[in-house]
């Protein structure tokens, strides 16, 4: 459900967080809730802020309980340097708003006080956890595109972000079993279960949707203007598909040292050495 828009950025709030919160406020916890969803907004204000500042374009952001997931407007892999900085902004933003709300007499009731600093200590401590779709998910998953490519580093990041939701998950269930009031945990485990899953299945509907809209594009119209480089093989992909434009198709010509063509590579083949190889690929390793 859309909320509202920031900046042109589409603030969605998951079904399940909106159900969650519409119990807990019948139940008679309204205000700790508002206090929840007003630390996530705060979190992913800081994000959404960084990227800006970084000319990162996002299409939307959508709220769970520990956080948020932002879609990406263009399907261009993150250079790993900007991706750590947005994605380290919201944790770190959590727990200076935390430590500041302790050491300052922002808030007048002390009990209001001590549930606003818990709720922003482990919103920026649970999304440093090195799991997607968590910010240290984001964070180890940009460190590891280097030697692993991106796709290998997002499968390694969403797995340990499945096995971290059914941890949480059966940790509930135990400690329920025990006595112990753990319905929050089992939620958590849950909701963060389903998000690993679903940022999984983004990183190849995002490259799906790229295709499709240009093959929709070049069907409308019977043709698309392409955009011809050429370059050698010693050329960074990720530099070439900065040329890449959503009205054009880009098709590069690889030549050698006697500028002799030894190579096309399209698009769409491209982004998918990209992927596979990380951002340090260079043009001529698909020639391998």
């Amino acid at each position: 459900m859309v909320i509202g828009k920031i900046g042109g950025v589409k603030i969605r709030l998951n079904i399940l967080f909106l159900l969650l919160g519409l119990l807990y406020s019948w139940l008679g916890y309204w205000p700790q809730i508002l206090v929840i969803f007003s630390a996530v907004m705060l979190h992913e204000l800081a994000h959404l802020l960084t990227a800006y500042l970084l000319k990162v374009k996002i299409a939307e952001v959508q709220l769970w309980p520990f956080g948020g997931q932002a879609q990406l407007e263009d399907y261009l892999a993150l250079e790993p340097e900007r991706e750590i900085l947005v994605a380290i902004s919201g944790p770190l933003f959590s727990l200076s708003l935390a430590g500041l709300s302790y050491f300052t007499d922002i808030f007048q009731a002390s009990s209001w006080k001590m549930v606003f600093v818990n709720i922003n200590l482990l919103l920026g401590g649970f999304n440093l956890l090195p799991a997607l779709p968590l910010d240290g998910g984001h964070i180890l998953q940009a460190v590891l595109s280097r030697p692993l490519g991106y796709r290998k580093a997002n499968q390694c990041m969403t797995a340990l972000g499945l096995f971290l939701g059914v941890g949480i998950g059966a940790a509930g269930i135990y400690l329920g079993t025990v006595g112990f009031s753990s319905i929050n945990l089992i939620l958590v485990g849950a909701f963060l279960f389903w998000a690993a899953y679903r940022e999984r299945r983004m990183l190849g509907y995002a490259f799906v949707r790229f295709l499709v809209r240009k093959k929709r594009e070049l069907a409308a119209a019977g043709f698309l203007p392409a955009r011809q480089l050429v370059a050698t093989a010693a050329t960074p992909v990720k530099e070439l598909l900065k040329s890449a434009a959503p009205a054009n198709y880009l098709v590069v010509l690889i030549v050698d040292e006697q500028d002799r063509i030894t190579g096309m590579k399209s698009e769409a083949e491209l982004i998918e050495l990209l992927l596979e190889k990380g951002p340090l690929v260079l043009l001529g390793d698909s020639l391998f």
